[in-house]
């Protein structure tokens, strides 16, 4: 059955464990939490995990181990815990050999199975969305507002103050994924040391070289039609070892967000307003509201469509990540620049 994440722990209150829960998403570093919460659930005393906890790894899966780990009794804890990782890669004869576990499985056994984002048709999603017992859970990514609200409590947990524009960034610059924002930040702290202030400059000095020069500047050459340089800022992206799907994923998200501020500067909503309702970079207010006026609703579509075909031919190995995106720059780059 599907449930949302938010549901999980009124569920577990109100009811008895479910012999199988399914977490995937973007957003993997609360779904690592959450496999740690349920592992806390279960082996309440670390001296049982030899005994009641097993891990394993869905590519090349020894399925008759893994379904005797399913099936088998624990020892010293009530409930076994059995974790099986990185679930997308899991072949279809190890899937079918799940799914058919999944039609009488063990009621002295939680299976959590753990996978990065998984698509609507993918069997195994299905599979645990039409069970009647147990539980199919998405993670996606945060919204720039609720990353920015969860680093700054991760700071404040953690002993450290940062400015209001340095969460702004850090929000935008990360994407709504836990797991790299805990990198990203830990190497913060370790910047800014003993002092435990964190300013623009650190975000700048660690997370990335510059506005200019990051995938930002990239998204404000694109929107002036300025193709020479979104092809400059592109390459020296790619040489730093930018993640293409990643700056896909941030021009898409700028795409959505100009789409959103032109029907609220149609219902007549003050700019300033907008700018602090869809969490604009405070030094892109101004050229963000220019975008929303000036840039034409048609291209904004085409061009979400533009980058999910380059995110489809990334992901199938339709060409090399300079080629692919390059081709999406100049496209991208050529519907802007047009203001007739």
């Amino acid at each position: 059955m599907k449930m949302k994440a938010t549901e999980i722990s009124s569920s577990l209150k109100k009811s008895p464990l479910p012999p199988a829960i399914l977490l995937y998403g973007q957003e993997q570093g609360l779904i690592v939490k959450q496999v740690e919460q349920l592992r806390k659930l279960i082996i309440k005393d670390e001296s049982a995990a030899d005994f009641d906890a097993e891990t394993f790894f869905a590519e090349n899966l020894d399925e008759e181990r893994f379904i005797n780990a399913c099936q088998g009794f624990p020892f010293l804890s009530k409930t076994k815990f059995v974790l099986l990782k990185e679930a997308d890669k899991i072949d279809n004869e190890a899937k079918k050999t799940l799914l058919k576990y999944l039609e009488t499985p063990s009621a002295s056994t939680l299976l959590v199975v753990q996978s990065s984002n998984l698509e609507a048709k993918n069997t195994l999603r299905k599979g645990f969305e039409t069970s009647k017992t147990a539980w199919a859970i998405p993670y996606y990514p945060l919204e720039a507002g609720k990353l920015g609200s969860w680093i700054q409590q991760y700071l404040q947990k953690k002993g450290y103050k940062a400015d209001r524009d340095a969460i702004q960034y850090l929000s935008q610059r990360l994407d709504g994924d836990t797991s790299a924002a805990t990198s990203e930040l830990e190497k913060l702290q370790l910047f800014v040391g003993e002092s435990r202030h964190i300013t623009l400059k650190e975000v700048f000095a660690v997370v990335g070289e510059t506005v200019q020069h990051s995938v930002f500047g990239l998204s404000a050459a694109l929107y002036r039609g300025e193709t020479k340089k979104a092809l400059h800022i592109l390459d020296r992206l790619l040489d730093g070892g930018e993640e293409p799907l990643a700056m896909i994923g941030v021009i898409t998200l700028r795409m959505r967000r100009i789409i959103q501020g032109q029907a609220l500067l149609n219902d007549g909503e003050n700019p300033k307003s907008i700018s602090r309702k869809l969490q604009i970079f405070w030094k892109e207010e101004g050229e963000f509201l220019v975008q929303c006026r000036t840039v034409k609703t048609a291209a904004l579509a085409n061009g979400l469509l533009d980058c999910l075909e380059a995110d489809k031919a990334l992901k199938s190995g339709g060409g090399s990540p300079s080629r692919v995106m390059g081709g999406l720059i100049m496209r991208l780059s050529s519907r802007f620049g047009r203001r007739s």
